[in-house]
């Protein structure tokens, strides 16, 4: 197999490159989103969504004013929410969770597998990312599981700390907790505001300082898991990530906005177009599964930089180490030869 012409990537290199793998095989990567969430979004609709309520194609607004017709089509969505508990419960423990642990690690092996075809300039096969991702299955699965408990223990304990951070800080100051909501209370409303305010940004702060760093750390397992074919692949992106916190931080923040422009976009000309409707909510499903090939593109090509960068690293050092030992062996070899 040919090496990966690859060269460490900037932020913006990498988005670009991005770009170019998804727009020469575009087909190949929509398709894989489109098999596996395609699917599961459709049905998180279906159980979500009391479709029984809303039109096939488009939303009736005539007869209203613009403003007054698209008040009516954005207005309206909390109405669209399924009543029914059985279904609620069935996506929150089945359909979800099933998402998470099926769809989500086979996408991004699957698509993993793919974008290193096309640094490597070999066809890019749908069929064949399919078969590397599936052969993995179980040990993807179990990784994730993994990666998922301790996400959730990880923000839990968090909480746990700053509730009680926050607590004793309050009592610190000869307060209560009633003190802050008693609407009798002759503390200041503006420090109200103020210890608000303060407390948010400081738990966003703790959030990106603390889960955020060890789960961005350990958020490579999977194209590990796929390629090395041994353990869970956790301690290695560990390892992987090592000095590239705030890079791997920069890289996830632009993407984030990024996919919240294009989604914010898609969602709000659909629904002014159409409304809520059927086909509307299938169309918002389609439009979904363009934007997450892009997503999955980018993160391979930030664990394929990870790895240029690793390996250079590696090789330097073992260069160095290699040159100390060649170094020793003159020196003794001097000695020796001064000694006789």
């Amino acid at each position: 197999m040919n090496q990966m012409p690859m060269t460490p990537m900037g932020v913006g290199k990498l988005l670009d490159k991005s770009f170019n793998v998804y727009r020469q095989h575009f087909g190949a990567f929509f398709f894989l989103a489109l098999i596996w969430f395609g699917p599961f979004l459709l049905v998180q609709q279906l159980l979500l969504i009391d479709v029984s309520s809303i039109p096939l194609l488009m939303q009736d607004t005539e007869g209203l004013e613009f403003w007054e017709a698209m008040g009516e089509k954005f207005g309206g969505q909390e109405d669209l929410l399924t009543q029914n508990v059985a279904l609620m419960l069935l996506y929150a423990f089945v359909v979800a969770p099933l998402t998470m642990v099926v769809a989500y690690p086979q996408l991004i092996a699957g698509a993993t597998f793919m974008t290193k075809s096309a640094l490597e300039q070999q066809p890019v096969d749908l069929k064949a990312g399919l078969k590397q991702a599936l052969g993995r299955f179980w040990p993807l699965v179990g990784s994730t599981i993994v990666y998922g408990l301790l996400a959730v223990a990880l923000t839990i304990g968090f909480l746990l700390v700053f509730m009680l951070i926050g607590f004793l800080l309050v009592l610190a100051t000869g307060n209560s907790l009633e003190t802050f909501f008693d609407s009798e209370s002759t503390l200041n409303p503006f420090i109200f505001i103020v210890v608000f305010l303060f407390g948010y940004i400081l738990f966003l702060a703790g959030m990106v300082l603390v889960p955020g760093y060890f789960l961005l750390r350990w958020s490579f397992y999977l194209p590990l898991v796929l390629f090395e074919r041994n353990g869970i692949g956790i301690d290695k992106s560990w390892n992987l990530t090592k000095g590239n916190f705030w890079r791997l931080f920069a890289i996830y923040l632009v993407l984030s906005i990024l996919y919240s422009i294009f989604s914010g976009g898609i969602q709000v000309a659909v629904m002014g177009i159409m409304g809520t409707s059927v086909i509307s909510q299938i169309i918002m499903v389609v439009l979904s599964c363009l934007l997450m090939p892009w997503m999955a593109i980018v993160y391979a090509l930030a664990y394929f930089d990870l790895r240029v960068r690793k390996d250079g690293t590696d090789l330097e050092a073992l260069m160095s180490k290699q040159l100390d030992q060649d170094i020793d062996r003159l020196l003794a070899k001097d000695a020796g030869a001064t000694h006789e």
